[in-house]
């Protein structure tokens, strides 16, 4: 597996191009084709062929200014993506920014989006545009946070892992990075009741997993009940990990989305990079 195709996010705000940046330099270094997204916030069911308001009109001054902004993230997600000097293209889609990034990523590796920041929502955004894109594309999505990041993620990488299929999914989605990791370190958190984390050979099967793909990991389980969202967060902390890589909604959707979990608690607080997938 490898990350031919990858998506990010295009906007105006002031996030975008860390970004962008960001993905610019994971696709220079997995040889990668960029495809930048920019969404004019209007749904497709308005224009289904794309816009054909005639200038002059009343139509056209509500949506003109729309696809003026869109036009201006492109080029600026153009002038990045040059200056890093990686194969890349960019799209100017008439949809709301989450269908948007969805529909293209059905045809990519990975999408690079950002942390919900609702201090600054912009007109073509809604919230949980992470959660929305890993649900509806079967992509693996890349959230990188608000706060400043370092560099492109991926040197020393985390594992959350609970043995579900989300889980391991996420692994493998993680597989690229994983490879070019200089430490790898996966970490359960499990409850007496979790027969297969307390199996030694389950724990090296998993070792062994990785070990094919040229991932030599430390797997690390603690006996405890805790919370395991904010433990992964100080743990990344405190030993210096530049990504985490967890599978989205390990418990029922419901649960997660309105109950909270670990998947809500790393997508709004994570100061480093999160890679999830499902």
């Amino acid at each position: 597996m490898s990350y031919r195709t990858i998506v990010v996010h295009a906007d105006l705000s002031r996030h975008a191009p860390k970004r962008i940046r960001l993905a610019a330099q994971l696709a220079r270094a997995h040889d990668s084709h960029l495809i930048g997204v920019a969404a004019t916030g209007v749904s497709r069911e308005v224009f289904p062929h794309g816009y054909q308001a005639q200038a002059g009109t009343l139509e056209a001054s509500v949506f003109g200014p729309l696809h003026d902004s869109a036009t201006r993230a492109i080029e600026h997600f153009d002038r990045i993506a040059a200056e890093e000097g990686v194969s890349h293209e960019s799209r100017l889609v008439w949809d709301l920014a989450s269908d948007a990034l969805a529909r293209q990523a059905r045809f990519s590796d990975l999408v690079v989006v950002n942390q919900d920041d609702l201090s600054e929502a912009l007109a073509e955004t809604i919230g949980r545009i992470p959660e929305y894109v890993a649900f509806t594309s079967a992509r693996p999505v890349l959230v990188v946070p608000c706060a400043p990041v370092a560099g492109a993620p991926g040197q020393h990488v985390l594992l959350a892992w609970n043995g579900s299929k989300e889980a391991s999914a996420a692994i493998r989605a993680a597989i690229p990075l994983l490879r070019k990791a200089t430490r790898v370190s996966v970490v359960a958190f499990r409850s007496p009741d979790d027969t297969d984390l307390h199996d030694l050979r389950y724990q090296a099967d998993l070792a062994a997993y990785l070990a094919r793909h040229d991932v030599a990991a430390e797997i690390m389980a603690f006996d405890r009940h805790i919370d395991g969202g904010h433990a992964l967060l100080a743990m990344a902390a405190q030993e210096a990990y530049d990504l985490i890589v967890i599978g989205c909604y390990g418990h029922s959707q419901f649960r997660e989305l309105f109950l909270g979990g670990v998947t809500s608690t790393l997508l709004h607080d994570a100061t480093i990079p999160v890679l999830m997938a499902r």
